[in-house]
């Protein structure tokens, strides 16, 4: 493989531009999740007062519906967790820009020109999954959850239980918005067919509920709400499927 001048590289060449890669990476990160930790208690006060007016809302008027701490260092922990995922978040162009310098030499110009466009789309629809899971899909599962509460029980919302329940939406969410690409390239590899696609859909919502089942909590709120956003990403993987396959056809 060529360097970014056209030189021929050897193998510990490799290794240490992949060591270099690696540690930008980190570095990125590192300086991402310390911005957000100067502002990581705003964040927790975002998401506390929204709980409050969920759960206002679907429970009923209360003495304030915040956030709990429920051991010493959950405080602390729960910052620096809030923190790592903005800091991924704030650093997500950075650290695929420095991977895309580390794999693209490897690349044939062609290539270079589907993928380029590949990994920008990428990282839109990843911020786009993140947007679309909390104002969204969070709000409305605590909703639901929360509405079969006995009248009995009083809510009482752990930080940091509640944070990763966040973060494990966030994430998901950016991931399944990948489906699109994920099915172009596979069509670009000619592993699968606009065709086979267009005719396989009926398995794939099957799959599309299987997942959702597995990666929402256990409400048909969240998991409709998480199949029909998937079932519309296949269907932009089958159209740009299409767009890939006349390209690769040229």
């Amino acid at each position: 493989m060529d360097d970014a001048n056209g030189k021929r590289m050897n193998f510990l060449q490799h290794l240490e531009e992949l060591r270099w890669t690696v540690v930008w990476i980190a570095a990125a990160t590192l300086i991402g999740t310390a911005v957000a930790w100067y502002f990581s208690g705003d964040v927790l006060n975002l998401l506390s007062n929204d709980l409050s007016e969920v759960l206002e809302r679907v429970v009923g008027p209360g003495e304030g519906y915040k956030l709990h701490v429920f051991e010493v260092a959950e405080a602390f922990t729960t910052k620096l967790k809030i923190s790592l995922l903005i800091g991924f978040l704030i650093a997500l162009p950075l650290n695929i820009f420095k991977v895309w310098q580390f794999v693209s030499p490897g690349l044939f110009l062609r290539e270079k020109k589907m993928a380029g466009p590949l990994v920008l789309m990428s990282i839109v629809l990843f911020y786009c999954g993140v947007l679309f899971a909390y104002p969204l899909m969070v709000k409305l599962s605590v909703g639901f959850l929360f509405r079969l509460k006995p009248p009995s029980v009083v809510a009482t919302v752990r930080m940091g239980s509640y944070v990763s329940f966040v973060t494990k939406f966030c994430i998901t969410f950016g991931l399944v918005f990948q489906v699109p690409l994920v099915l172009a390239v596979l069509s670009w590899m000619g592993l699968v067919s606009s065709e086979m696609l267009k005719h396989g859909w009926r398995y794939a919502f099957v799959g599309v509920l299987v997942l959702a089942a597995v990666l929402t909590p256990p409400d048909i709120v969240s998991q409709a709400l998480m199949t029909v956003p998937m079932l519309s990403l296949y269907w932009v993987g089958y159209l740009l499927a299409r767009v890939f396959e006349k390209r690769r056809r040229a």
